[in-house]
């Protein structure tokens, strides 16, 4: 147990729900995919802003001479300073098509989180059902050590044979080697959740709450109704909307307002002035970019289809596993009294010597690979059950 302690002494344990909140704050991709936001966000601040002036300023009338440059006295001095406008509503379609790609890619984050939290489920309860095995093999040699020690008292007295003391000696090996096994498993189990959780050093802590009855039809309409994927599409049906109605606003022609101050002439006499430019919409009317976002269009409404479609599949999935793994964990956890049961009473009659050591280390063997389907039982049960959760759109944190 000592070896136990110390090869995970420097390990923080770490609850379900604390896991979950380092895997918003702290993974890999959960960091990576908040640039997408960032970048997200800037597309919708840059949608906002007016278009720049344009400050122009020519000066005419010098000539060229020997060595020499100089003014004719017959010369132009202009500034002008031109702003180009947006008809048609262009500038607030832009926007809030913009906006509502930034709510999808908001959604978009938050479904790749749940998607994080079902990969971290698997790894979560995996290691919780390799440690408990760790423990039931520590306790197991630590038991068998003390029958060992008794018998190794009957082999030097002559109640033992040494051919089935060496067996006996054989089979604390074959535990040593399993327990170096199953400890080196683990290791990789916490290997793994540390990836997960952007690094750091943590041991899952134990799980004792009990799965909750939960019905299939309820579970399903709960995800369409929160699933973020469902959400981000319906973001980007509207923003392609908008980008729709955007092109189709180039119909309308833009224009260039501007205003200038003039001198001209030997006397320089000063003249203000305006004028506008119109850009004519007459080859050039965005047809091709607007039949590519009426194919968008029509490409995400299937896509939202199949969304739903693929959540209903999923969730009836992972209910079958859910109930399958309920019906088998239970299964086991009738037989564990009895199985429970038959171990003392095997230990026992082998040390009065009713049994032969064969059948003692073939009872002890059937039981140990008993525990071992037991155990995985039981985190399978309870990881198909949180796996359902979060498929079923609750807050990946509950």
């Amino acid at each position: 147990m000592l070896l136990l302690l110390l090869g995970f002494a420097f390990s923080e344990e770490i609850r379900w729900a604390q896991a979950l909140k380092l895997l918003r704050e702290k993974s890999y991709d959960s960091i990576i995919y908040l640039y997408e936001v960032k970048k997200s966000e800037g597309a919708y601040i840059q949608s906002k802003l007016f278009q720049n002036p344009t400050l122009s300023v020519n000066y005419t009338g010098l000539n060229f001479g020997k060595n020499i440059i100089y003014d004719t006295g017959n010369t132009l001095f202009s500034i002008r300073v031109d702003q180009p406008i947006e008809l048609g509503n262009k500038r607030n379609y832009r926007k809030l098509s913009a906006l509502h790609q930034l709510k999808a890619t908001e959604y978009q984050r938050e479904d790749l989180l749940r998607n994080l939290g079902l990969g971290l489920t698997s790894v979560y309860f995996q290691a919780l059902s390799d440690n408990a095995y760790l423990e039931y093999l520590q306790q197991d040699l630590a038991d068998f050590r003390k029958i060992l020690k008794i018998q190794e008292e009957k082999q030097k007295l002559g109640f033992l044979s040494l051919i089935d003391f060496m067996k006996l000696q054989l089979y604390e090996s074959d535990l040593e080697n399993m327990l170096t096994q199953a400890r080196a498993t683990y290791k990789k189990d916490l290997k793994e959740l540390s990836f997960y959780l952007g690094g750091g050093e943590y041991e899952p802590a134990k799980v004792e709450e009990k799965p909750k009855d939960v019905k299939l039809e309820e579970l399903i309409e709960k995800a369409i109704q929160k699933r973020e994927s469902i959400k981000a599409l319906q973001e980007q049906i509207r923003s392609v909307d908008y980008q729709i109605r955007l092109l189709k606003a180039y119909r309308i022609p833009d224009i260039s307002v501007g205003v200038e101050y003039d001198a001209f002439g030997v006397k320089y006499k000063p003249g203000v002035g305006f004028g506008f430019s119109l850009n004519l919409p007459i080859f050039d009317i965005k047809q091709g970019d607007l039949l590519t976002a009426l194919a968008t269009k029509q490409q995400l409404l299937m896509t939202l289809k199949k969304e739903e479609a693929s959540i209903r599949k999923d969730i009836s999935i992972a209910f079958e596993d859910y109930e399958s793994s309920k019906r088998v964990y239970y299964s086991y956890l009738e037989k564990k009294n009895l199985m429970d049961d038959l171990l003392e009473r095997v230990k026992k009659a082998y040390l009065l010597g009713g049994i032969s050591t064969l059948d003692f280390l073939d009872t002890l063997r059937t039981y140990r690979a008993f525990m071992y389907a037991f155990l995985q039982a039981r985190y399978q049960y309870i990881q198909s059950y949180y796996r359902l959760k979060i498929l079923a759109g609750e807050s990946y944190e509950d």
